[in-house]
């Protein structure tokens, strides 16, 4: 007869602080979504020329581009053509830039050899392969070129290269923009493409010694659990950590360094949960997750499948599910309509 443990983690939705130093966390900054030509990745919108199409979502087997993801499931692909019209995508920050303020920046940018589509100019298929630079802007709006923040060297690798760089704001905006830009500016259009990948946050920093390595981060290691019942223990006391951000839909952020020093952008108690997990490969742990929304509940479910797998988590020690009514019919360890997901723990 198969034992089950069962758990129940509260889930307060208010608004929260940033921590890391007051970094400015993007939203979906490693671009995951499900693969799709022509629509922006969740969190981003389209900027770019009416009646052109929105950048991509790879790798999905689509234009021949095959570049494995440098983080997460998926990446963004953005073209420059031939006709003179560029593609770019933004969002609003969840807090405006401060004047004057430096903050250090870096995403993971790459070149596909292969891109192919058809030429907006001659209507005959196309490579989209040659060389592109990425340009950063600050604004107020969606889109919004208010000011050239940063402009990155020509992007010619075929594998996945860090850009940093250190933003200087001259006003308070509000919106940021990523958009793929020609080499020759005023030149001869032509068509190129640009893949990007795992942003970081912007992260505040000294202006006369912006050097990012300056920047110390926590490291965040997991204890070692001796049993099932201490899992259970430190999983409820690491889940009543966990919040949801103001709009309900995501997960508050942390900055920290995993064990092997690398920066993670993650729910830390959660991140701390599943590598809790990692070391019972023989349990299995069901989460059910609600929302007041099917949007909602599909950016949560998101969110969490992210981060679980980001920890290291094998997809086949957990199950993520939406919350049931049957649900409130279990005994869980605190009052089931306080909880925004319910967490079990049965041998696999």
């Amino acid at each position: 007869m198969r034992q089950f443990f069962c758990l129940s983690i509260f889930l307060f939705l208010y608004p929260v602080l940033l921590s890391a130093q007051g970094a400015i966390f993007l939203d979906n900054p490693s671009f995951e979504d499900e693969p799709a030509y022509a629509k922006p990745p969740r969190g981003w919108f389209f900027c770019g020329q009416p009646g052109e199409s929105p950048p991509d979502i790879h790798p999905g087997g689509f234009f021949q581009v095959e570049t494995p993801p440098m983080d997460g499931s998926t990446y963004v692909g953005m073209v420059v053509r031939d006709n003179g019209t560029v593609e770019g995508l933004g969002q609003r920050l969840s807090e405006p830039l401060a004047p004057g303020q430096c903050y250090h920046f870096s995403i993971y940018a790459a070149r596909s050899d292969d891109y192919w589509s058809y030429s907006r100019v001659t209507g005959e298929a196309a490579n989209y392969s040659r060389a592109v630079r990425l340009r950063v802007w600050g604004g107020f709006e969606n889109c919004g070129r208010q000011e050239l923040l940063w402009e990155t060297d020509v992007v010619v690798a075929a594998q996945w290269m860090p850009f940093e760089m250190i933003l200087q704001p001259q006003s308070s905006y509000t919106h940021i923009f990523f958009e793929a830009a020609f080499l020759n500016q005023g030149g001869l259009p032509y068509n190129g493409n640009i893949l990007l990948d795992k942003a970081s946050p912007l992260l505040p920093v000294n202006c006369d010694t912006p050097a990012p390595e300056r920047v110390l981060l926590d490291t965040l290691v997991a204890p070692e659990l001796k049993d099932v019942d201490a899992l259970r223990a430190y999983l409820a006391e690491q889940g009543k950590k966990v919040r949801f951000t103001v709009t309900g839909d995501g997960i508050e952020r942390h900055l920290f360094a995993d064990e092997t020093g690398n920066a993670r952008q993650v729910n830390q108690y959660l991140w701390l949960m599943a590598r809790a997990l990692r070391q019972f490969p023989d349990v299995k742990a069901i989460i059910a997750v609600g929302g007041e929304s099917d949007f909602v509940l599909q950016e949560r479910l998101m969110n969490f499948d992210y981060i679980l797998q980001a920890a290291g988590l094998s997809p086949q020690q957990y199950q993520l599910r939406p919350r049931k009514r049957s649900d409130e019919k279990k005994e869980w360890l605190w009052p089931v309509e306080a909880q925004e997901y319910l967490v079990q723990l049965i041998p696999k």
